[in-house]
Order: C-alpha cells, then structure tokens, then sequence
C-alpha cells in the first residue's frame, strides 16, 4: 500500500467522482494499470505536436517538406517508444482496451494524420503561442499550483495557451484525439484558475483542438471562474478522499467501467488480481 498523495488533479478527480475504488487502487495501491491502445496513440500525438511547436519556436519556417519528414521520424519514434512502455507492463496486447476498429496498425497511420491536422490548423491561423511573462512557451506548460480553499497542490499541464493577436485575447487549448470533445468545462476552469494565480493572467475563452476533425470544438466561456471557486471544488474532493482514508471503505461503481484501467484488480467486479491488491476481496493478501 502506498502513502496517500500530496496533491490532486482534473484527472484524479475525475476518477475520484466516477468510481472511488478505481481511485484507491490507481493511486493507493499497487495495481496494475491496463494499457489502452488509444492512450499510448494519443500519448505520441501529444509528444509530436509538442516537438512541432517548440521546433518552430526555436528555428521559424523553414522547408516545409523537410519538416514533415522530420515529423514522421519523431511521431515513429515517439509511438515505439510508448508501445515498447505499455508492452513492458503488460506483454499480451489482446488484454490491453482498444476499439476494434483501431487496432495499433490503424493507430500508426492515424496518428501521424492527427499530428499533421494539428499542423495544418498552425498553419492556417494567425494564432501563436503565447509566451509566459518567465519567458516560457505554453506548450505543454507546468502550472501546478495551489488554490484557495485546496490544502494541497493541484497537479495541471496545460497543453496550450495561445493569444489571438487580432482580439488581443488569450486561450487555453486541450489536444483531443478521440471521437468526443469535453462535456464539461472542469479541465478548462482548472487551468483558467490556475493560470490567475501562477501569472496573474485573466483567460475567458477555452477549447479542445479536435484532432480528428482538425479544427476547435464548442469554446467554454471562463469569464467567470475564479481561484476561490475552483480551489472550493477540489477541496471537497480533498475532504472527499480524507472521509474515505478515515472509513477504509472505497465505493465502486460498476455502471461503466470499460474504461477503467484497473477493473482487472477490482473486487467488485470479480477482478482476477483483487486478491492481491483490493481489500474488500474475500481472500485479500496483499504482497
């Protein structure tokens, strides 16, 4: 068993809302995590794009032949190296989650075509990055921080902040690789709150770079967060996890939990490995 985190974030959050005990065993024990073959995808696509942007921070335009070239070099390396990761945790792949329709050969071609969406909106925008008053890119852009009403620090990287030069204004951007833009504004309301504190910047717009589709999904308006609303939302999730550390009891909820990636270690779900990591498994010992 692990000692309980120091921080928390959007993601475990998240999980925290969806099923308490998928996130006593992703955080407080050491359960195995499926890998997922949309995540290591999106992973490499993150990871190029990333290259992409900083590249053209460092060097301008150049030869745009070239550049693709060299995309496709990072984007190769980037994917083997993540499946060579997942493949290490668990070699069988057929035990890994993924959609049937987008196997790891099918996520080798549409990756690279979701990167070169990203660059083709780059491309055709008079939006840039926005550069922090440190001197920083917001590219993939740390700004972990706390927040009132939060005992602990709140754990984000904000994938982009971009400015619109003909509006003066500033946006949070979220890179999605898969078929569904965020239904809510949660991730967007941390990062604008965060933002505030860590540089002192007010951002009222947000969106999700669809990399499908190549383009922005609906934008969120963030006009109205404030550190003190956002900092009050995870400090209930903190005092949430607090009252479950004082019980010990974890509630699952196995409404859904294809995408849980550590149902395989879940007693309440007959997990094949909960006697070794979940404690409400009848036959729980632990190694």
């Amino acid at each position: 068993m692990q000692s309980p985190p120091s921080h928390i974030s959007h993601s475990a959050r998240e999980t925290l809302l969806r099923c308490a005990r998928s996130w006593f065993l992703s955080r407080m024990t050491r359960a195995p995590k499926r890998p997922a073959t949309w995540l290591v995808g999106g992973s490499a696509v993150h990871e190029t794009t990333e290259f992409y942007d900083l590249h053209r921070i460092s060097q301008g335009d150049e030869d745009p032949d070239l550049m693709k070239f060299e995309l496709a070099g990072v984007w190769e390396t980037c994917f083997e190296k993540l499946l060579f990761e997942a493949r290490e945790r668990e070699p069988n792949e057929y035990k890994w989650a993924q959609s049937k329709a987008e196997p790891v050969e099918v996520w080798r071609r549409i990756g690279l075509e979701f990167v070169q969406s990203y660059i083709d909106w780059r491309e055709r925008s008079p939006w840039e990055i926005w550069t922090t008053p440190d001197g920083e890119p917001a590219v993939e852009l740390d700004i972990s921080g706390r927040l009132p009403g939060c005992e602990v620090e709140i754990k984000a990287y904000l994938d982009r902040v971009m400015k619109d030069p003909l509006f003066g204004k500033l946006w949070i951007i979220d890179l999605k690789t898969g078929k569904k833009p965020p239904a809510t504004a949660a991730q967007f309301e941390t990062y604008a709150a965060l933002l505030k504190v860590k540089y002192g910047v007010d951002v009222h717009d947000g969106a999700a770079f669809m990399n499908r589709k190549g383009g922005l999904s609906k934008p969120f308006d963030l006009s109205e967060v404030t550190p003190e609303s956002v900092g009050a939302v995870y400090g209930a999730a903190w005092e949430q996890i607090q009252g479950y550390l004082r019980t010990g009891l974890w509630p699952a909820d196995t409404s859904d939990c294809f995408l849980c990636d550590v149902q395989a270690s879940c007693a309440a779900v007959n997990g094949p490995l909960a006697p070794r990591y979940d404690p409400a498994s009848p036959g729980y010992t632990p190694f």
